[in-house]
């Protein structure tokens, strides 16, 4: 049996009051935060702490130019604690921030294993989806190599997660959306692992149960369109966690690894990319003889639904949460799924061992090529 990990502490606070009282903020913390997430719930004129804010130095998902800028900012000053408190780009950035000065993004890339972690972490997701908190995987957009590119070292575990719903109300629909379509995504493709245990397949199945539950009552209630709310929204916020503890442990496979060319050229949210090749990737699966038979059992249970039809009605399930869309709508064509094939081989190998069967890069071109 392989091994299984839990690193950060997980917590639940009531609000970002009590969160701050909680964790005893002073000056020699830095929080990196969007300034629309803090805005509506505290004044940060209130808190002995220096603040940046995220889109000061990007827009979109982080890239490694973004990230150069925001180790140089966190040279001005020695900081003890970051304090990170957003959705996915807040969290990716603030695990470069741990390493202390004068560092830049290649260097931690190339050594980020051997370097000492010289700050402490504290992590508030703000999203259903990212699942980052619990793992010690930063994804960034390398802007001359044209993909994104997983960065994994335990260094940028985070000490301490806080889970608060309060701060993930006023997420935008597309936002809730995009986020618990990549937590589902996370759940399943961990599941299927071969890394996977019987202690993460524990963690995947809860968070597949919860994100299921919830999609369906959303659609029997008429609700699709609006962010959930109350303990309907603090459910989809813990299933992300889950599913994070679970591909921190098992990772994520050759969905993620054909994702992200597509969120890297065309700029779309991650939980979409995965959702535009997740129905692609499996039927590349089933066609080269695949396993799945034992997720296929849980799903149909979920789904109420035989064995051989859950891929279908997953699709159409999460159709009504975000309508999928061709490949070609967003701009491909058979020469990119090509350029995006070699890519996945050449950069995504740390996601392609975590995929059932072995894909070569005309297998990716194909699943590419089908859903144009």
């Amino acid at each position: 049996m392989g091994s299984f990990t839990i690193k950060p502490v997980i917590k639940t606070a009531a609000n970002l009051t009590a969160f701050f009282a909680q964790i005893k903020v002073t000056p020699q913390d830095v929080i990196l935060t969007n300034k629309y997430i803090l805005e509506p719930h505290i004044s940060l004129a209130d808190l002995p702490v220096d603040t940046i804010f995220l889109e000061e130095y990007l827009t979109g998902e982080p890239t490694d130019a973004a990230a150069d800028r925001l180790l140089e900012r966190l040279n001005q000053k020695d900081y003890q604690r970051v304090i990170a408190i957003g959705g996915g780009s807040v969290i990716d950035n603030s695990k470069l921030l741990v390493y202390g000065s004068d560092l830049k993004i290649a260097e931690i890339a190339e050594k980020g294993s051997r370097l000492p972690k010289k700050r402490q972490l504290i992590i508030v997701p703000t999203t259903t989806g990212t699942g980052s908190e619990v793992t010690n995987v930063a994804v960034f957009n390398f802007l001359q190599k044209k993909t994104k590119m997983g960065l994994a070292f335990d260094q940028m575990y985070a000490d301490q997660v806080y889970l608060i719903s309060q701060l993930a109300a006023t997420m935008p629909y597309k936002v809730f959306a995009t986020s618990s379509i990549d937590a589902l995504v996370h759940s399943i493709e961990s599941y299927i692992s071969p890394k996977a245990t019987a202690f993460s397949k524990s963690f995947s199945v809860t968070a597949l149960k919860l994100i299921l539950t919830g999609y369906t009552k959303m659609i029997f209630a008429n609700t699709t369109g609006k962010t959930p709310q109350g303990q309907a929204l603090q459910s989809f916020l813990e299933a992300s966690t889950l599913a994070g503890v679970a591909f921190g442990n098992a990772g994520c496979g050759a969905v993620h690894a054909l994702a992200y060319p597509i969120g890297s050229e065309y700029h779309i949210a991650h939980g979409q990319s995965n959702y535009l090749v997740f129905g692609g990737t499996f039927k590349k699966y089933t066609e080269l003889g695949a396993d799945l038979s034992e997720i296929e059992a849980l799903l149909a249970v979920e789904l109420n639904v035989a064995p051989q039809e859950v891929w279908t009605r997953l699709e159409q399930t999460i159709d009504q949460i975000l309508p999928n869309q061709p490949l070609s709508q967003i701009g491909m064509n058979q020469d990119k799924c090509r350029e995006f094939a070699k890519s996945v081989i050449t950069n995504q190998q740390r996601l392609l061992v975590n995929a059932p069967l072995k894909l070569s890069e005309d297998d990716i071109s194909a699943i590419y090529e089908s859903l144009l």
